[in-house]
């Protein structure tokens, strides 16, 4: 087992100097302000594989040529 420091809230190791905040006589540690008020406010984590599932819906993959071929359309430029 490691002994590295995670934040409470998103659970990633600290590097740097952590937030500790007391909360109802409890310490508890954050790796940033951000996250001490997201956790504060009870904002829902999201793991990351739901992060991946969510930002395949914006990304698209398109071949360069086809991708020239859009932008050339757009500007007005004949091939």
């Amino acid at each position: 087992m490691s002994d590295t420091i995670r934040c409470e809230y998103c659970r990633r190791p600290i590097k740097l100097r952590p937030v500790k905040k007391a909360l109802r006589g409890k310490e508890h540690i954050f790796c940033s302000e951000f996250c001490f008020r997201l956790h504060f406010y009870n904002v829902p984590t999201i793991s990351y594989d739901d992060l991946q599932k969510m930002y395949a819906f914006y990304c698209v993959s398109v071949p360069a040529q086809d991708y020239h071929q859009t932008l050339s359309g757009l500007m007005g430029e004949e091939d």
